[in-house]
């Protein structure tokens, strides 16, 4: 189980996943290979493709060599090696190991609703890709979408709700997005409670 939910962290952090995408992840949809992951049973049921980075094709590889015949069924691809929920890694047990981990490393938790969380992970995945796409000089305006899209939103609106903490962040960042983004001044000051931030 420690492995299944140490691998899964780095596919949450890596791909920006939500935690229930990569607990019922299928064996049949993680492409290692070609480095690609089908999410079949994503939020609102749709599905998209994510990439993996050489790194996460690494580290699921060698998961799947270190899991091998400790595997409860193999359908699911983080296996806990349980016959309970068909070998499945629940969010519960994610949770639980998170909390370790972040002992282990020294970090406090705060308490539930506090943090950190798991879902920080995805928050954080969102903050970088955007970090990475403005050092690029790539148009933010125009990648903004595709990012809500990567990341299965419904809506631009979804997306939004991540973006002020790149606003605290970087506010350079903010200026060249603004006019395709007027709105992150405004969460941004909903989540900071900072009514002089222009």
């Amino acid at each position: 189980l420690l492995n299944s939910v140490r691998c899964m962290v780095k596919m949450l952090y890596c791909t920006g996943m939500r935690v229930s995408e990569a607990s019922y992840l299928l064996a049949s949809e993680v492409d290692i290979e070609n480095r690609v992951i089908h999410i079949n049973h994503a939020k609102n049921d749709n599905h998209r493709i994510v990439t993996m980075s050489a790194s996460l094709a690494e580290a699921c590889l060698q998961y799947m060599r270190q899991s091998e015949g400790l595997r409860s069924q193999g359908i699911y691809f983080f296996d806990s090696g349980s016959s309970i929920y068909n070998g499945r890694v629940t969010r519960g047990n994610v949770y639980n190991y998170f909390r370790c981990f972040l002992a282990l490393a020294g970090i406090q938790h705060k308490g539930t609703g506090f943090g950190p969380r798991l879902h920080d992970l995805r928050v954080t995945f969102a903050v970088h890709a955007l970090q990475q796409l403005d050092s690029k000089s790539i148009d933010i305006n125009a990648c903004l979408y595709y990012l809500s899209v990567y990341m299965g939103h419904k809506s631009l609106h979804e997306t939004q709700e991540y973006l002020w903490l790149t606003g605290e962040l970087f506010h350079p960042l903010l200026d060249r997005m603004e006019a395709y983004t007027a709105f992150v001044s405004d969460i941004f000051n909903e989540k900071a409670g900072d009514p002089d931030y222009e």
